[in-house]
């Protein structure tokens, strides 16, 4: 690929040497930053392309690059030698698109698109590529930048939350319960799911609206019910200890359902209860029969499934477990059977814990069964495979008897992919201050409506001479913002951002920017909008670098360059020619563009509509004619003795006989109707919206009385005549094409009866 630069020669040696100087200090810089871009590549699965339009193949790549398409990089030139063969790496259902994205990129320059990759060894891998048009240095577009990046995990991950929602919404269908948060002190509800208002029969809406108080809370219990369930809430209120309760509620349509209730403190203030968390359950079908036992235990197999979770109860006398869920066998690795028949001590159990978290694992079990209480750990699992996995535990003492040996009852999740993203977020975050700290960057979000910012990254912080706090409380507006600007940058910067508001998209601006200490720094800063609701910026996302340095070696380049600025002088008006020639041969493919446009819906000749076009027009009347129920006629027009006139006065002297006709016949029809040319001496005319077929006879009569008119055309007189068929929707057909065959089928029976007239489907008129 051509380089967008290039190298005047210099004579003075003192200035070769300032040159080279800076070269090498370049060159140290950007081994630094090519090092860390490899390193950010592999752990952010990024890889970089360069392709030529000239030799339409890859020049050069990353390793990442290569990697993604699970190949070296020698492979992947050798794969990538053609655009035909990076297609065929795309998966079949998203080639389509691919190659749409390819005129996308001709046209606006930049692509950001998603699509699935199929690597040689069959792997289906998720990819966002983003690439931009590269151009050399007389505007010629000659290739493309882009980034290649692995969003496998991430669509995956995407997939896994959507999938678990749904599966939640479904659980409550399914098992018949329902949430909700209810505040102590307004004694209203925060959140209700539709599964509760199911339960108790009315809408979410109509419970939040209605209940304001515990009288209203508790007036659709059962009144055999009601004293009980009050002690049992009050007592909760009090203690803050989690309550479960069954009582019956009477519904709105009268119906007496069981409901069991249980009730969590989510929020407690001064030894109180001030927000509750709550589950009910409509177990009015185990209340009456004791089958309802089998529809728990179908509950919790699927609770382990969705949520990836299981249950264990162990007896600490005898040193054995009492009951294992087969969600807890799953997470180790295991069968249900294998489990109990492997695992029956807690010494078994902790051989599978990672050897580095034994000693916690066995402290927290050993806390609960010398006090009272529970525990709550994290820690690592080894599966006989040699994967690893994180699980959090949760545990309590359920029961103890009089010689203080008790019976704990726990739960454990495996939390591997919450660690993972944890991990990768930490992971990132370090590399973005890293990253900020070596290129003097900061990044930022900005909320337009409320004029603040919401997040200020160090970097950005560093750049203003501020705190990140400082940043997000001081600043509290526009104008506020505008204040830190140069005077004489402050219009320039006001323009960008209005033009970004009136229009979205992003922004890039350059100004000065006056730190704290009074310190002057040149600053670029670039964004583009992050939420947009009804084509309004509410939030923006940006990055700000300070180039005081790049300006300051921008302004000793041009200092040591003065003895060429005629030169420059002359090249900017070589480029401005340029430039106006790209914009006058722009014009002109517009222009051409507009015509091939319009020739290819009309015919050159007489400016009439084209057959497509034709047919286009007659399924809109059509369709229009079917929801007024009104009449359409398509008539069939062939010119008689047209032949004869091109033998004998040729085929120019013919088309200005043509563009006679064509006029003739607009003249007679309605500006409704259309007319167009389907080929040599043929038109199709459509009549919209007819109320009665007689106004089809009297355009046809009219049509063969004008056209029977003589037409001179420079001195020379001709005369021809035409036969006209008609078809009428709905009687002869119901589309455009069934119309314009009977059309003509009609027209050729004309034809046959001597020329000159004009017939309906099955008639003709003499």
């Amino acid at each position: 690929m051509r380089s967008v630069g290039h190298t005047q020669s210099v004579t003075n040696p003192k200035l070769t040497i300032a040159f080279d100087s800076a070269l090498e200090a370049e060159l140290a810089k950007f081994r630094q930053h090519q090092a860390l871009l490899d390193r950010t590549e592999k752990i952010a699965h990024i890889g970089h392309f360069e392709w030529s339009y000239e030799l339409d193949r890859l020049l050069s790549c990353s390793e990442e690059y290569a990697r993604i398409h699970d190949m070296t990089v020698d492979e992947v030139m050798q794969a990538h030698s053609s655009r035909e063969k990076v297609i065929e790496q795309v998966h079949p259902d998203d080639r389509v698109e691919f190659k749409k994205s390819a005129q996308a990129l001709r046209r606006d320059k930049f692509i950001d698109i998603e699509f699935r990759l199929l690597t040689k060894n069959g792997e289906i891998r998720h990819i966002r590529e983003f690439a931009i048009e590269v151009s050399d240095e007389d505007g010629t577009e000659i290739g493309t930048f882009g980034i290649l990046q692995d969003i496998s995990e991430r669509v995956k991950h995407e997939r896994d939350l959507e999938y678990r929602d749904e599966l939640a919404r479904q659980t409550e269908a399914i098992t018949d319960i329902g949430h909700f948060i209810y505040d102590e002190d307004s004694e209203r509800y925060v959140y209700m799911s539709d599964g509760c208002a199911r339960i108790y029969g009315v809408t979410v809406q109509q419970c939040m609206t209605n209940v304001q108080s515990i009288e209203d809370d508790l007036s659709d219990i059962h009144e055999e019910d009601v004293a009980r369930v009050k002690e049992e809430y009050m007592n909760y209120r009090d203690t803050g200890q989690d309550c479960a309760i069954e009582y019956r509620i009477r519904r709105a349509d009268g119906e007496i359902r069981w409901v069991r209730e249980l009730t969590r403190a989510k929020r407690r203030k001064e030894g109180r209860v001030v927000q509750t968390l709550g589950v009910v359950q409509d177990i009015t079908e185990r209340v009456r029969r004791e089958q309802d036992m089998l529809f728990k235990d179908e509950i919790t197999r699927q609770t382990e499934t969705i949520i990836d979770i299981g249950y264990f109860l162990f007896d600490e006398r005898e040193n054995h477990n009492l009951y294992v869920s087969p969600g807890q066998a799953r997470i180790v690795g295991m069968s249900i059977e294998e489990y109990y028949h492997r695992i029956e001590t807690n010494e078994d159990y902790l051989q599978l814990v990672y050897e580095e978290d034994r000693e916690l694992v066995w402290h927290a079990y050993n806390e609960v069964f010398y006090k009272e209480g529970g525990w709550e750990i994290e820690y690592r699992i080894m599966r006989e495979d040699g994967e690893i996995r994180w699980v959090h535990e949760i545990g309590r003492e359920h029961s103890r008897d009089a010689h203080g040996v008790i019976t704990s009852i726990g739960i454990i999740q495996d939390i591997t992919e919450q660690k993972n993203i944890e991990q990768e977020l930490l992971y990132k975050d370090a590399l973005a201050n890293q990253a900020e700290a070596i290129t003097e960057i900061g990044h930022f979000i900005y909320d337009e409506i409320k004029q603040k910012y919401l997040y200020v990254s160090p970097g950005l912080a560093r750049i203003h001479g501020k705190s990140e706090n400082e940043m997000v409380t001081r600043i509290v507006s526009w104008e506020g913002d505008l204040d830190v600007i140069h005077p004489e940058d402050r219009e320039n910067v006001r323009r960008a951002y209005d033009r970004f508001l009136a229009g979205g998209g992003d922004w890039r601006v350059d100004y000065r920017l006056i730190r704290s200490d009074g310190e002057i720094r040149w600053i670029r800063e670039m964004g583009r909008a992050y939420v947009i609701n009804h084509g309004i910026p509410e939030q923006t996302i940006g990055v700000m670098q300070d180039i005081t340095e790049q300006k300051n070696s921008e302004r000793e380049i041009i200092k040591a360059k003065e003895n060429l600025e005629q030169q420059v002088v002359e090249r900017t008006r070589e480029l401005a020619n340029t430039v106006k020639q790209l914009q006058e041969e722009i014009e002109e493919r517009e222009k051409i563009a507009a015509e091939l446009d319009f020739l290819a819906n009309h015919d050159a000749l007489t400016g009439l509509p084209s057959l497509r076009l034709c047919k286009d027009r007659l399924d809109q009347s059509l369709a229009e004619a079917r929801r007024n129920r009104q009449t359409s006629a398509v008539m069939f027009l062939d010119l008689d003795g047209f032949k004869t006139i091109n033998d004998e006065h040729g085929h120019e002297f013919g088309d200005l006989v043509l563009k006679v006709t064509a006029d003739r016949i607009r003249a007679e029809i309605r500006e409704t109707d259309t007319v167009a040319r389907i080929g040599g001496d043929e038109f199709v005319i459509i009549l919209s919206s007819l109320p009665e077929n007689k106004i089809a006879e009297r355009i046809a009569s009219s049509l063969i009385e004008q056209l029977a008119q003589p037409i001179f055309i420079e001195d020379v007189g001709v005369a021809i005549s035409a036969s006209i068929g008609i078809s009428l929707y709905p009687s002869n057909g119901i589309t455009a094409e069934e119309l314009i065959r009977s059309a003509d089928k009609a027209m050729y029976r004309v034809k046959r009866a001597g020329k000159n007239d004009f017939g309906f489907v099955g008639t003709v008129k003499f």
